[in-house]
């Protein structure tokens, strides 16, 4: 798994351009009212870049640039280009705020499209995709990296926008104006500057991004480790191991400050360098200026009003600058967080329905393993070439030691996992040629670790559906669970605490076995249901199985060889291979694997002399 989780996270990565054109897929659906709202954006920006130019000219006037007017006249002009300027600046603000909204709004309405694909994508995925990543990976995938993904289209790309609209403005302008007074170089000035700028620019963006990967890989480490070690504060505990813990907590602790520094160093460096040179351009604006002011009665030269909007657009040219060096620090992590975010969405899903595919409201029962291979890693098959028959209706067990290829067994009969080579049939039909809803729908599957769901014990057993209550109740009644739960002070509306904590292992599994049986299902696997219970759980559950044996098919996988005595087929699993099947009766007779496996539970229950000695009376 770690090998996995090294290859998603370091080895596959994501061009630029092919990473921002992912992202602009969930764009698509709002991109009239993006477009709008920059189109606005675009004459809020403009005023603001603009204003120096009202501001000239009122300097201009002031300084008895042309014809001289009347006191009156003149007090009316000036008043005229003071309301002017601020209504421009007060245009320019409110607008901008509602853009800014705007924008938020739309951002936020492609992240929540980002998330429910990624949610409903991961839901997809095969079980062995999802041992691809941690647990506590995919958390933060599907929080945090689309959260800083919002951003980008809220801010960073409007930001942007405005920033090189901005400095088109000031360039362009500058050039006109000065041009028109007889001096054209202020605008080549600025535009010196604006190599230098982006080299330097383009050097840091790089080590940012390398810094940004290691700041998300040690964010998302410590979410897997914060995950699996809480789920496992028990062994943690009864082993005393919270100290060892606590030092690779630190470790991991660690790595995120230090991968946190490196960025933050880099940028120590590349905004104050920034600073610089926004300085130097202002004093060789001042320097360049002075001496070409147009003095009394000349022809030629610059303004006083001209000099004040060059010297602002100096200032002004740097502020643009500065939100694009800042955007690309950002966008450095937002990249990260995409690519991040569309390795997951570009993952193929491997299990899915053919085109046409079958459905059927009720399985026969019928299952068939013709030559069935499979591994969970390449060139290690965990099951072997398997063939073997069970007939409708009938019981059928599976035995061996642990790590044999019987669990493996119901996870392919399942299709959680695609086999490699062989065909697994139901009813003499592919299982790839049913729907995948039709073919879980009519499988019920109870596995040894329950899981329950924070909420009350009737939406565990309803997995949310809307069943009646009366259907909830009768399943609980068949598998016996109905007496514990109305026991209890709420009954069905008790509350479950995480994972079902304050219930046993005992009363999870009842409860799950409700919830197997309120689906109806055609068939019911039994995945080492019984392994972690109580004798009394369990005679509860070996009675309700005679009940479910009415349903249709039932397949037991099983260490306790006491439970499937009266099974009607038992096959016997060892190392991928089916070594010995057979009734319990008929593989005693045998002398093999199953009969040491049995012979010795009985030792060990210290059951075995006279149970072992009616069974070997069986056999004589």
């Amino acid at each position: 798994m770690e090998n996995n989780t090294a290859t998603m996270e370091h080895k596959h990565t994501i061009k630029d351009f092919a990473n921002f054109k992912g992202l602009l897929t969930f764009v698509k659906p709002y991109w009239k009212m993006f477009a709008l709202i920059i189109f606005l954006d675009i004459f809020v920006n403009a005023g603001f870049n603009l204003e120096p130019l009202i501001s000239k000219a009122l300097v201009d006037y002031l300084a008895g640039v042309g014809e001289n007017p009347d006191v009156s006249k003149g007090m009316l002009t000036i008043t005229f280009f003071v309301i002017l300027d601020v209504l421009v600046y007060g245009a320019a603000s409110a607008g901008g705020f509602f853009v800014s909204l705007a924008l938020k709004k739309q951002g936020q309405k492609v992240v929540k499209d980002m998330r429910n694909a990624m949610f409903e994508h991961i839901m997809s995925f095969s079980q062995k995709q999802l041992r691809e990543l941690k647990i506590g990976s995919y958390v933060t995938r599907v929080t945090n990296d689309t959260q800083t993904i919002s951003s980008l289209f809220s801010d960073i790309l409007p930001q942007l926008l405005r920033a090189f609209l901005s400095l088109v403005i000031i360039i362009v302008t500058t050039f006109i104006v000065t041009t028109h007074d007889g001096v054209f170089y202020f605008g080549f000035l600025f535009l010196a500057y604006l190599p230098l700028i982006f080299v330097i620019s383009y050097f840091f963006r790089r080590k940012a991004k390398q810094y940004y990967r290691m700041e998300k890989k040690s964010v998302s480490e410590m979410n897997s480790f914060l995950s699996e070690t809480f789920q496992g504060i028990k062994v943690i505990k009864t082993f005393e191991k919270g100290e060892k813990k606590g030092k690779e907590f630190d470790q991991k602790n660690d790595d995120i400050y230090h991968s946190f520094l490196n960025s933050q160093r880099l940028f120590a460096i590349f905004l104050p360098l920034m600073y610089f040179l926004q300085i130097t351009c202002v004093v060789l604006v001042i320097l360049l200026c002075i001496p070409n002011i147009r003095t009394e009665g000349a022809m030629v030269g610059i303004t006083i009003g001209t000099f004040q909007m060059v010297y602002s657009y100096s200032n002004q040219f740097f502020q643009p600058i500065q939100t694009i060096t800042n955007s690309l620090n950002q966008i450095e992590s937002i990249f990260t967080s995409s690519e991040r975010v569309l390795l997951v969405l570009n993952q193929e899903i491997e299990i899915v329905d053919k085109e046409n595919p079958i459905e059927v409201d009720h399985f026969q029962g019928k299952v068939e393993f013709r030559n069935v291979t499979f591994s969970y890693e390449k060139g290690n098959p965990v099951l072997n070439n398997v063939s073997f028959v069970i007939q409708p209706g009938q019981t059928a067990a599976f035995v061996g030691a642990t790590g044999a290829g019987k669990s493996t067994i119901i996870s392919l009969l399942c299709r959680t996992y695609e086999i490699d080579s062989g065909e697994i049939l139901i009813d003499d039909i592919n299982i790839q040629d049913y729907s995948i809803d039709c073919l879980r729908r009519n499988i019920g599957v109870m596995l040894q670790d329950v899981f329950l769901f924070s909420g009350t014990i009737e939406s565990n057993i309803s997995l949310g559906e809307n069943i009646p209550l009366e259907e909830i109740q009768k399943a609980c009644v068949e598998v016996g669970a109905d007496k514990m739960i109305t026991q209890l002070e709420d009954g069905y509306q008790t509350k479950v605490k995480e994972k079902g904590a304050n219930f046993s292992a005992g009363e999870r599994q009842l409860i799950s076995f409700a919830r197997t049986l309120v689906y109806h299902p055609s068939m019911v696997l039994l995945d080492e249901a019984t392994a972690n219970i109580d004798t009394e759980t369990e005679h509860i559950i070996q009675s309700s199985l005679e009940r479910i044996k009415q349903i249709g098919t039932l397949i037991i996988v099983a260490h306790r060889l006491s439970t499937i005595k009266n099974a009607d087929v038992i096959f016997v699993v060892d190392k991928g291979v089916i070594k010995e099947h057979g009734t319990h009766q008929e593989l005693l007779k045998l002398h093999q694997i199953y009969y040491n496996l049995y012979r010795l539970q009985n030792m060990e229950r210290n059951l075995g002399k006279e149970d072992l000695q009616d069974e070997n009376d069986h056999i004589i």
